[in-house]
Formats: structure tokens, C-alpha cells, sequence
């Protein structure tokens, strides 16, 4: 029930003036943005009406400013976007409550962490940052995080339908160019060159995923594209109040690559300790290409185990170790990317371990985050004798392995500093440090089965160290946030023969926002983002005539990005009906990249087989871009839409280099009244890539649609869901980095997907 605060924070206030018949008056809000419930005592104070809230219900909730006539009901409907609150007005009298959610609470929707690296709003983050919920991973019955995300404006996984070829990019910046972070744990290449993803998480297992575009330099080396920012579930994600105990299994079937695949969760508290432990397998076949043509050999299986226990030091302290594994046995080609070329028996794994220390402070904000981690990847591929080319002879395919080991820690701190003269102050400090850790083995053709120190990519490591500091200011309607940061690494290659590459960098960023009455922001940001040159990409070696060749560049310099960005954000409800609500957002961004680092041949024909290829930096190179985004909800309805834009110039030469294609997605989705069904339909049509300098890597245009429906029992106790992915089996080529575009795999055709699930 909702109570009467004190009088230092005034539920029922100055209502005798005006009565309820003041909500159809329009009053001369001002407001800074503050703590949710100075707000609402002033709102009511401003606009002579009485409110009724509870003040745990507002603990840790800030508001954004407010100002300009308008009537109390709008001036409260504008204080409570985004915050997973709703009201209501009965006899004169304004009533705040909880805003009921199916699914995620609505505070978790609202908040995003990524950009800034402090809990914020989405509503009031100054960066392009999109929010992927476990709902959405659910509702497209995603079999990879790909899947969903490479639906996102300037986000794209390029790679074919394989999953370990699926490459994560933002803006056009992929591998290290990017910061991947499951659980605040690094996630580092293990394969060289464009070839293997190393983003194994089964979306199963996420409570959300995060993605902020442009300089990340908050986070350290690769924040050029940006980041992602996965978060995985814990026992407090999923535990209902008063519940001590409970679970879930799933199964689900794809025709596309004939999959069948089943997970399981259980987790539990006691006292002050939390638990979780979650599982899943799947086996698969020949991918289903559009025209019946199928992608093999593609035969396999793969497993993933997640276990997570925490424990509390009363509301403000928590300890957390998790534990996340995942391993593959398949048969396919060497490269996960083509349709046609090496095959071999591989085998992948990732096992990583996250130790984490966190702390809230007053607000219930989190504080002090401190994180320990080690992440090891392998990629093994068996030697194989015996495979025969089409029509050629049996080759000597030898065994191969690359380890890559990434062990790090991550601590920060935030304080809050409130002053008249300069407003409020979130003031966060850290520090991060990395090692990437590369070894590498091979056979050869005399001797397959007897690996050594593989001479291409010679073992090396690479150690990253950085701190930083960033202030958030809260002025009236303004919000500026400056930040600095250090970084240096020490790229040292185990080979006498090579020379070690050590190089730092301080990244300067400054964002101000501006926001608004009637749910309007506007931002700007400029900044720098660094990040290193990768042990492979210095010391990959390989002088002598063969399928490619690959000069080493032990003076390759670490590449920078400065970007400048612009964007607006609008946010309103009660549009057209009481319970509508439209979101949109739009940013233009220029960066200029010094050093860019990229993959030339330097000997040969490009593509051709005994080219030589090495890692150069390009002196400077300019990106343009954009992205358009918005999102509408009415009763029944939810619909929403992307668009994105990049384009990356050589300054030099004015030669395209690699830019993702434009690409439009669109989604509509219905709740059918008086029963626990919905539908959706989902479109992404890709634009041609004909313009890029390299003329392997071009693409022509398509468009592909989606069908998806879910059903739940009521208590939602059991979940049945089913669609149908490129529904009209569209035959396409997903744009990519690699040169190999040739042989290169057409993605997924039509697949009926159907998937079961229950909890208890």
C-alpha cells in the first residue's frame, strides 16, 4: 500500500488550492533532473495536487528534468517514462504504483550500463546504445546471440550459417576493434586472421545484452567500434518473492540444419547464498540452403554448462564466481566460412571463470565493481589423410590448434558529489588489465599427426594495462560527462627472432546532453578510442609458396579512432490512447581513424592462392554514418524499426574500404486479445554492397522475413513457441571481411522452428 511520508518528503502535499480540478490547469514546472522523490514532492508542490507514493518504491530512481506548462498529469507521465512506474488519479487524488511487465521487470528494461560504465536510463544514455532483453532472445527462438543481434542497426554478423564463423561487428570494426564482455569478462580471438568467432553463450542463458556504438574508450584497447556487453542469469534474475527454489527445461528442433537441442536450469537460495546451474546440447547436420542445396559436411554436436553461486553481505555487498563451458565436435571445412575447402574433424572449447566483488551505495546503485577473470579458447582440428577434393587427389590435411588465453582483472568505483554551485556529480574511477596469451601448433604434410610450433603464427603474448576517470554532471537540464583514460601494452612474440612492440595512449571523451521538456534530448559526443595491435597480426610468418602467404610486421602501430557524434532522443506516452508510448532515436557520426590497421597484399593477385598478404597500417581513413531507430507500443501492439549506414574511406586513395551494407529491419507483433498468444513478423532487407574497393567482398541486395508465434499457459508454467526463418527462402551471401568470396557459404534457407519449454 502506498504511505504518507514525513514531512521531509511530502507524499500528500498542497492540494487545498485548486483541488483535483488543477489537472486541467496547465503550471510552470522547473525541475532539475534529482532523486525520484525530491522530484515528485516538488511536482506536487508546483502543480497544487495531492500524490500518494511509497518512498522504497522510489529508492534509487532519478528523474529527468522537467520543465514548461503543461498539466500535473502530463508533468507526471513525463517524470515516470522509463522508470517501471504508472499512476493513476481517483477523487483528485494522484497515485503512483508499479508498472506490471510481463517478463523482465520493467526497471531492468530501462537501464543500460554499457555506454558509461554507471547504471543509466536508456532514456538518458548520450551514446547510440541498443538493449536486447531475455524476452527477445525467447521470443525469436535465437539458437546463437546472433541470431537476434545482427538485427540491430550498424550491428551485423557477418560469416555464413555456421555459427563459430559468425563474426560480430559494430560500425564496420570487427575482432579487436570491438570490446566483447560476457559477465565483465574479455573475450579474445583464438583463431588468426577473419575466420572463428570467439563468442560462445547460448542465449539461454542471458539475462540481456547490451550494445553501445562509437569510442568505448571507458573500457580500453578495441573500443573503436565499440562494445557488447553480455550479461548472463543468476538466481536472483529468476527467483520470484517468496520462492526459494525453482527451474525450467526447454527442447527445440530446426529443419534449417536438421538440429535438436534441449537445455535445463535449476537454482535456489537459502539464507543469504543463491545458486545456479544451467545446461544444454544439441546435435546437427547439413545446413539447409535455399533451391535444396545443402551446406556439408556440417555434422555434429556441441555442449554448454553455466554454474553460478553467489552470496550476500546484507542488501549492499555481494560475492559472485561463475563458471561458463562450451565444447564442439563437428565435421566441416576448415575455414567455417565456405562452402567448398578443407575438411577436418574440429574441436572447440571455452571454458571461463568470473570472481566478482560488488557493492551499492545509499541509492541502490551499484558502487564498487571489481571483477576477476580467466577465459581460456581452443580450436583444435584433427589431421586428415584420407579426404578427397572434388576431383582431385587425397591431401594430407595436418592437425592445427590455437590457444588463446585471456586472464584479466577490472576494478572501479563511483562516488556521488552533490554541490549548489556545480550540480551533482557521479564520479567513477578504475582501472583494467589484461594479458592475451597466444600458442599455436601444426603438422605438415610429411608428418600430419606430429604437431610443433606453428611458424605461420608464432606464440607470443600480449599484455594491456589502462586507468581512467570519468564525471557525470547533472546541471539543470544538462548533463556532461568527461572522461580520460591511459592505456599501454607490451606485444612480446616467443621467437628470438622477432622484435617485441610496446606502445600507450591517453583517449579524452566529452559528451553533453541536453534534456528537454516533452521527452526530447539532444546529445553530442567527441572522443578518441585506442586499441593494440593483436600478437597475430605483428607476427604472422609464412615466406614460402602455398595456399597464402603472410609477412610479419613487428612495427605495426596501434590504430586510433576520433569520432564525433550527434544524435537526439524522443520519448512520449499517452499519445493516442492512455497506455501507448513512442520511442525514437537518431545519431550521425563522423570518425577519422589514424593508423587504421588492415590486411593488404603485398605480393601476387589479390585472392589467388599464393598471394602474400601483411598487416599494415592504412595512415588515415574517415567513417561517416548513421542510424535511425524507433518504437511504438499500443494495447496490443508493439512495433519497431531500424535503419543503419556506414561507409570507411581510405584518405589517401579514396578506395572503399570494409563498410557493411545499409540495412532496414522492421518488426510487427500483436497480442491476440483473450488468449495467451502472440505473433510477430520480422523483415531486414540488406542493400547491395557494390562499392567496396576490394571487389571479392561485394554483395548483391536481399531481404529476408521472419515469422514467429508464442503461446503460454496461463501461470506461464509451460511456453510453446514457433516460426519460420526466411520465410521465402531467400538465396543470399552475407557480406564479410574475408577474401575467400569464392567459395564462401550461402546463409540458412527456410526453417520451421518449434521449441517447448516449462518452469516450475
Amino acid at each position: 500500500m502506498f504511505q504518507q511520508p514525513t514531512a521531509r518528503r511530502t507524499v500528500l502535499t498542497a492540494c487545498l488550492l485548486a483541488a483535483f480540478s488543477a489537472q486541467a490547469e496547465n503550471f510552470n514546472f522547473n525541475l532539475p533532473a534529482q532523486d525520484m522523490a525530491i522530484s515528485l514532492d516538488a511536482l506536487a508542490n508546483q502543480g497544487h495536487v495531492r500524490l500518494l507514493y511509497s518512498p522504497e518504491m522510489v529508492k534509487g530512481l532519478h528523474a529527468p528534468a522537467l520543465s514548461g506548462q503543461m498539466s500535473p498529469e502530463h508533468a507526471i507521465a513525463k517524470l515516470l517514462e522509463g522508470s517501471g512506474l504508472t499512476w493513476s488519479a481517483t477523487d483528485g487524488v494522484i497515485a503512483v504504483k508499479v508498472l506490471q511487465m510481463k517478463g523482465m521487470p520493467a526497471s531492468m528494461k530501462e537501464v543500460v550500463v554499457s555506454a558509461t560504465r554507471t547504471p543509466n536510463k536508456l532514456d538518458r544514455v548520450p551514446a547510440s546504445v541498443s538493449l536486447v532483453t531475455a524476452d527477445d532472445f525467447s521470443e525469436q527462438q535465437a539458437a546463437t546471440v546472433a541470431d537476434v543481434m545482427k538485427k540491430l542497426p550498424n550491428v551485423d554478423f557477418g560469416g555464413g550459417p555456421r555459427a563459430d564463423g559468425q563474426i560480430p561487428t559494430i560500425r564496420g570494426d570487427q575482432f579487436n576493434n570491438i570490446i566483447l564482455l560476457v559477465d565483465g569478462a574479455r573475450r579474445s580471438s583464438a583463431r588468426v586472421g577473419d575466420l572463428s568467432t570467439p563468442l560462445f553463450v547460448d542465449p539461454y542463458y542471458l539475462s540481456r545484452a547490451e550494445v553501445v556504438r562509437g569510442p568505448t574508450s571507458t573500457y580500453g584497447s578495441g573500443g573503436l567500434g565499440g562494445a557488447m556487453v553480455f550479461s548472463t542469469l543468476s538466481a536472483r534474475d529468476m527467483l520470484k518473492e517468496g520462492e526459494a527454489f525453482g527451474g525450467g527445461v526447454r527442447a527445440g528442433y530446426s529443419s534449417g540444419n536438421l538440429s535438436r537441442r534441449t537445455n535445463a536450469r535449476m537454482y535456489g537460495a537459502s539464507g543469504t547464498v543463491d545458486f545456479l546451474l544451467a545446461g544444454g546440447y544439441q546435435e546437427y547436420s547439413e545446413i539447409r540452403q535455399p533451391g535444396g542445396i545443402t551446406l556439408a559436411p556440417n555434422n555434429g554436436h556441441d555442449s554448454s554448462a553455466l554454474a553460478k553461486v553467489g552470496a550476500q553481505a546484507g542488501d549492499a555487498m555481494r560475492v559472485e564466481l561463475s563458471h561458463k563451458a562450451y565444447n564442439k565436435t563437428a565435421w566441416e571445412t576448415n575455414n567455417p566460412q565456405v562452402a567448398v575447402g578443407q575438411v577436418q574433424m574440429a574441436h572447440i572449447s571455452q571454458n571461463e571463470t568470473v570472481l566478482s566483488f560488488s557493492r551499492l551505495n545509499g541509492l541502490g546503485e551499484k558502487a564498487t565493481d571489481v571483477r576477476i577473470y580467466d577465459t581460456l579458447t581452443k580450436t583444435q582440428r584433427d589431421a586428415n589423410t584420407t579426404y578427397q577434393m572434388p576431383g582431385g587427389a587425397a591431401l594430407p590435411y595436418a592437425y592445427s590448434e590455437f590457444k588463446m588465453q585471456t586472464a584479466g582483472l577490472s576494478a572501479q568505483d563511483t562516488i556521488r558529489i552533490d554541490t549548489d554551485a556545480s550540480g551533482r556529480h557521479r564520479l567513477t574511477y578504475g582501472l583494467d588489465v589484461y594479458r592475451d596469451k597466444l600458442n599455436t601448433l601444426a603438422g605438415t604434410a610429411a608428418a600430419p599427426n606430429t604437431p610443433a610450433v606453428n611458424p605461420v603464427n608464432p606464440d607470443g603474448s600480449e599484455k594491456v594495462q589502462g586507468v581512467f576517470v570519468q564525471d557525470e554532471i547533472t546541471l539543470a537540464v544538462w548533463r556532461i560527462i568527461p572522461s580520460l583514460r591511459y592505456d599501454g601494452y607490451t606485444a612480446t612474440p616467443n621467437s628470438a627472432t622477432l622484435a617485441s612492440n610496446s606502445n600507450s595512449h591517453v583517449s579524452p571523451k566529452l559528451a553533453i546532453a541536453w534534456e528537454g521538456m516533452q521527452g526530447t534530448s539532444l546529445y553530442g559526443s567527441y572522443g578518441q578510442a585506442f586499441r593494440a595491435p593483436t600478437v597475430w597480426e605483428m607476427f604472422q610468418n609464412s615466406p614460402n609458396p602455398g595456399f597464402r602467404r603472410f609477412a610479419p610486421n613487428a612495427n605495426l602501430q596501434p590504430q586510433t579512432d576520433t569520432t564525433l557524434e550527434l544524435g537526439t532522443r524522443y520519448e512520449n506516452s499517452r499519445i493516442y490512447g492512455n497506455d501507448d508510448r513512442l520511442r525514437l532515436h537518431a545519431a550521425i557520426f563522423q570518425a577519422k581513424a589514424r593508423n587504421l590497421i588492415q590486411s593488404v597484399t603485398i605480393a601476387g593477385v589479390e585472392g589467388a592462392f599464393n598471394s602474400m598478404l601483411q598487416y599494415q597500417n592504412v595512415a588515415n581513413a574517415t567513417k561517416k554514418g548513421a542510424e535511425l531507430g524507433g518504437e511504438y507500443r499500443i494495447d496490443a501492439w508493439k512495433l519497431n524499426a531500424g535503419y543503419s549506414r556506414i561507409r570507411i574511406t581510405d584518405d589517401a586513395t579514396g578506395k572503399n574500404l570494409f563498410s557493411p551494407p545499409d540495412k532496414l529491419n522492421a518488426q510487427v507483433a500483436y497480442a491476440l486479445p483473450g488468449t495467451d498468444m502472440s505473433v510477430s513478423w520480422s523483415a531486414t532487407a540488406v542493400a547491395a554492397q557494390d562499392y567496396d574497393s576490394t571487389v571479392l567482398r561485394q554483395r548483391s541486395g536481399y531481404t529476408v522475413h521472419d515469422l514467429f508465434s508464442t503461446w503460454q499457459s496461463p501461470g506461464q508454467a509451460v511456453r510453446v513457441d514457433f516460426g519460420i526463418t526466411n520465410l521465402f527462402d531467400r538465396r543470399y551471401l552475407s557480406y564479410q571481411q574475408t577474401q575467400a568470396a569464392a567459395q564462401t557459404a550461402y546463409e540458412m534457407g527456410r526453417s520451421y522452428n518449434l521449441s517447448v519449454s516449462g518452469s516450475f
